[in-house]
């Protein structure tokens, strides 16, 4: 019997969550493109379907790009390059992420008082509760549930948070991970910018848990129960 070949080298790094990022931006873009009216605004009755298509768009191109730097940089698994397992142990924690959900609103709730700001949050659901019939809402909840915690966890705490784990400590990597997920939550509507220290809460634990367990299994259930409780307000 032949001598077994080494492992290949892992080459991916912090450019290449930056990248991944980047894809899912451009994707989400370009997918926007023909919702577009000449105002250059999305119209209000075709927003709810526009949301769900750049959703899927984003979140399925950030997962392709991972999996490319996974088969060009890396050891072309998502599981052995960046802990994408399951155990069936794992779907416990979509309850404790709907809890950290309601400990979050709980936490945010004090800023958005003492600054006199609106929910936005809120004015989402009403879009939906006014121009979306029950699949739109079906398919939009189904996606902010398991496509996106999926692509953002495999981004955060899969590439992100290990290539940081190669430079830094374990608390250094968790917490600046955790900030950039935060951060980046909120680029797109600084309006939003009180909910940071609910994001920052949910990249903590989410990171915590990927690093003691060694896969993103439990973070990716975790996520998807905070977003649970986003996707009932759309549903009900």
């Amino acid at each position: 019997m032949g001598t077994p070949a080494p492992p290949a080298a892992v080459r991916w790094g912090l450019p290449d969550a930056l990248v991944a990022w980047v894809v899912g931006i451009v994707a989400a873009v370009i997918a926007a493109v023909p919702f577009i009216d000449p105002n250059g605004k999305i119209p209000d009755d075709r927003e709810v379907v526009a949301t769900l298509v750049l959703l899927v768009v984003q979140n399925a191109a950030i997962v392709a790009s991972i999996l490319a730097i996974s088969r060009s940089k890396g050891q072309g698994s998502l599981r052995r390059d960046f802990g994408l397992a399951f155990d069936p142990h794992d779907s416990v924690w979509v309850l404790a992420g709907v809890g950290l959900a309601v400990a979050a609103g709980i936490l945010v709730l004090p800023i958005t008082e003492l600054a006199g700001l609106t929910d936005s949050s809120q004015d989402v659901v009403q879009t939906f509760e006014h121009s979306a019939g029950v699949l739109e809402k079906v398919g939009v909840a189904a996606g902010v549930v398991l496509v996106a915690p999926l692509a953002e966890e495999l981004l955060f705490r899969g590439v992100l948070l290990r290539s940081l784990l190669r430079r830094v400590s374990p608390v250094a990597a968790v917490s600046t991970a955790a900030l950039v997920f935060a951060v980046v939550h909120v680029l797109g509507d600084l309006g939003t910018g009180y909910y940071v220290p609910a994001f920052l809460l949910l990249g903590l634990v989410s990171g915590w848990r990927a690093v003691v367990t060694g896969r993103i299994g439990q973070s990716v259930c975790l996520h998807a129960g905070f977003n649970l409780v986003a996707a009932i307000q759309i549903l009900t």
